[in-house]
């Protein structure tokens, strides 16, 4: 390469972080459709409701677990603002936002998801920027400690927010969109009306309450915090979510206690109630273990006032009016059964479980797990089917088979994609290992890809999400 050369690709990569400022800060705003579009409004009325206000401050659990107006009802003289949005933003974050809005007199109520995630100090840079795109003025009322993610996110933001000016904004389906929040900023929208996880749960994520969860550096954030909101003349207190009780096994609750007592005394604020009670029935909850139902919306928001009111001293009587219990959701899946003959299966209960793989399965570079066997339903899969399946390149799961087990792919090297077609993230239960092993692209529906991104469970795998594509068929 000559001289002018070596000039002309010099000047061209010092220009790509301008390049890239400017397709992240100039471009209109792409992803205020989307579920972490509403974080702007969320924050309008942070700043602008009036009278006495509870405050209350965590992840995605709290638009899932309040119902406002309902909370306003049970304390009249009350205003409630909803400040929480999605916990991979980082409860620091949320802290960082919400301080300059807070006013003398406001109670504010911190409660992250029991989750070591949200106990901690992590924040998710491109997560930060898609809420604040076209409110890039949030970002300067981040602790500078949070912009080395936003900064490390940034070129992939630009990039994705290119994409989208190009051929056209995100699509959110389902709930996770912004038209699902109401005026308050709770979820308030059809089609959750009931618990939807299979087996009630999110299977490969137990509940704990372990105190090594809650980090030190998250301890003295939330210190400084509550001494900034009590220097404004406000209060803060602790609540913990809604837990589902199916999530929590019986070693866990019996250290629920000691860590109740390790809290009290970590955490410079009162807990508010016992979390005993914020451990509820399954089919209170809708798609994973922190987020609820309509119905559950309704008992835990009751709850939550009476145990407002204990520390208001407010003796005065709660009339609650509860929801029956919803009945879970009954699927019925029908599907590409043409695999079904490579694997080998156990009964239970009125179905079955693949457990294995025949000869002529071995021998397959792509397979379809099956949806019904012998005319019966195929309910899940051992963990251990698909390990060293050294021949497999293409693997398709449909939405009958809940339970991804960490690292059941271990050992096959030559798998490239799986493609799942379930069209509702919460239809597979999947933990932190699911690569444990092999290296693969993750296939979904094109209209749920924003919706898996934006999933609890699925998030962590967005590096690896992308949409279905026409040439990946898994067959024979």
């Amino acid at each position: 390469m000559n001289r002018r050369g070596i000039v002309s690709l010099l000047l061209g990569i010092c220009s790509l972080p301008l390049v890239l400022l400017l397709l992240g800060f100039l471009l209109p705003a792409q992803y205020g459709g989307t579920y972490l579009g509403e974080m702007p409004e969320k924050h309008r009325r942070l700043n602008t409701a009036q009278g006495r206000r509870i405050i209350v401050i965590g992840g995605s659990s709290v638009p899932f677990a309040l119902n406002s107006p309902q909370l306003e009802q049970l304390l009249p003289g009350w205003t409630v603002v909803d400040y929480g949005l999605y916990a991979p933003l980082g409860t620091v974050t949320m802290l960082d936002w919400a301080l300059e809005g807070i006013r003398e007199g406001d109670l504010v109520i911190l409660s992250p998801e029991q989750d070591a995630q949200a106990l901690s100090c992590y924040v998710d840079g491109e997560s930060i920027l898609q809420a604040c795109d076209g409110h890039f003025d949030l970002l300067t009322r981040l602790n500078p400690t949070r912009l080395e993610a936003v900064a490390a996110a940034f070129p992939a933001f630009a990039g994705k927010k290119l994409h989208c000016a190009l051929w056209g904004q995100p699509e959110s389906t389902g709930i996770y969109t912004r038209a699902s929040f109401n005026a308050y900023g709770d979820i308030d929208c059809p089609g959750r009306e009931r618990n939807i996880l299979p087996g009630l749960r999110q299977q490969n994520q137990q509940i704990s309450f372990d105190p090594q969860m809650l980090s030190a550096d998250f301890i003295q954030e939330v210190a400084a915090f509550a001494q900034a909101v009590r220097q404004k003349g406000a209060d803060i207190v602790y609540h913990f979510p809604p837990m589902n009780a199916a999530a929590v096994s019986e070693e866990a609750l019996t250290t629920v206690d000691a860590y109740y007592d390790f809290l009290a005394k970590a955490l410079p604020m009162p807990i508010l109630g016992d979390p005993h009670h914020c451990i509820l029935d399954a089919e209170w909850f809708y798609d994973t273990n922190f987020h609820l139902n309509a119905a559950g919306a309704i008992v835990f928001t009751g709850l939550l006032a009476e145990d407002i009111k204990v520390y208001l001293r407010d003796s005065s009587p709660t009339a609650l009016s509860l929801p029956s219990k919803p009945a879970p959701r009954q699927a019925v899946y029908t599907g590409d059964d043409s695999c079904a003959d490579c694997f080998t299966y156990r009964q239970e209960g009125e179905g079955w479980v693949i457990d294995g793989l025949t000869a002529q399965g071995r021998q397959q570079e792509a397979l379809i797990l099956p949806t019904h066997y012998q005319g019966q339903p195929v309910t899940g899969m051992a963990a251990d089917v698909l390990k060293n399946h050294t021949a497999l390149k293409a693997l398709t799961i449909q939405p009958n088979i809940p339970v991804l087990p960490d690292g059941f792919v271990q050992g096959c090297i030559r798998l490239r994609r799986i493609l799942l077609t379930g069209e509702e993230p919460s239809a597979y239960s999947v933990g932190d290992r699911l690569m444990e092993g092999a290296s693969f692209l993750i296939q979904v529906p094109a209209a749920a890809l924003d919706a898996y991104r934006r999933n609890y469970s699925w998030q962590q795998y967005e590096p690896w999400l992308t949409s279905e594509s026409s040439d990946f068929q898994g067959s024979k």
